[in-house]
């Protein structure tokens, strides 16, 4: 992140750009080029399944996406499998921090929608994940995190321009979700306000 006053840079990347510390070319003796698992901190599952197939001969069966990392963890977006799918649909927001209902992305800044991970299908501890447990994703699977300066005030805020996100899902224009946002405001129904966790 900037200023990077120790020049650090990743292993075969620095952010999307080939090279790194190793150089693009660079290939273990098994013919493999460095295996990413990204994240702050990196799933423990994603880490002890890679290591499985090392240690069992697997490994070239591994596909790796352009960033070298596992597709089978990297290939869909953190939204996927998140409980908070049905308020993101209908651009109903959460009222904080925490919150069992309410999406996160409108007003915390969750970066779900945009950030390729696994977190919401391979539940930390088989249990639960950022999202469900009312904390907005940070993107930290995601090369260029930090997104934005890690001031208090700054990371769990949805920046907007005349009320649309500066930073869209990936494939959604500007236009489109402003017309899909008014449609789905008008046809929110009361249901999906419900707590459906209350015993």
């Amino acid at each position: 992140m900037t200023p990077n006053p120790s020049e650090s840079v990743g292993l075969q990347f620095l952010k999307r750009q080939p090279g790194g510390f190793l150089g693009k070319e660079f290939r273990a003796k098994s013919g493999l080029p460095v295996i990413n698992i990204p994240g702050c901190p990196a799933h423990p599952d994603w880490i002890t399944q890679i290591l499985v197939a090392i240690a069992t001969g697997r490994i070239g069966d591994i596909a790796l996406d352009e960033l070298h990392r596992p597709q089978t963890f990297f290939n869909t977006y953190t939204q996927t499998g998140c409980t908070r799918n049905i308020h993101f649909a209908y651009k109903a927001s959460t009222s904080g921090f925490g919150q069992r209902t309410g999406c996160l992305f409108y007003d915390l800044g969750c970066r779900g929608p945009m950030t390729h991970s696994s977190c919401n299908r391979i539940l930390w501890n088989r249990v639960s994940s950022k999202t469900r447990a009312g904390m907005p994703c940070i993107g930290c699977t995601e090369p260029e995190f930090p997104f934005h300066d890690l001031k208090v005030g700054t990371v769990f805020k949805t920046q907007t321009v005349l009320g649309v996100p500066k930073e869209l899902p990936t494939g959604v224009n500007k236009i489109d979700y402003a017309i899909l946002t008014i449609a789905a405001k008008d046809t929110i129904p009361d249901w999906v306000e419900e707590d459906f966790f209350t015993v």
